[in-house]
């Protein structure tokens, strides 16, 4: 009985466990709404080539962690591709429009 009881315990907590953490997962919405967010407010730059970018997994990421408050950053992401982040003082203007994901660059 004692044992039942231990197996019981045990497996309740578990379970709770579970429930708890699946509730501090994001859903599709508000992942959906972090990457509306950021669009518009950086630019992938290929320079000097008409090749398709190779843009990284962790993009959102990188906008997100090298935003300045009042520059215009640029990344290298290659040797012929770079980011641009528009700053936060830029991106909440009444007339900020969002920019082109991709361009193409002669320089």
């Amino acid at each position: 009985m004692k044992r039942a009881s231990i197996i019981l315990i045990l497996f309740i907590c578990i379970q709770t466990k579970f429930v708890f953490s699946q509730q501090n997962l994001p859903n599709g919405n508000q992942v959906n709404m972090a990457i509306q967010n950021i669009e518009g407010t950086y630019q992938i730059q290929v320079i000097n080539t008409r090749d398709q970018p190779c843009i990284p997994a962790n993009l959102n990421q990188l906008v997100i962690d090298n935003r300045h408050a009042t520059d215009i950053v640029y990344l290298n992401l290659g040797s012929s591709v770079r980011l641009k982040i528009i700053p936060i003082s830029e991106i909440t203007k009444a007339d900020f429009k969002p920019l082109e994901k991709i361009v193409h660059i002669t320089e």
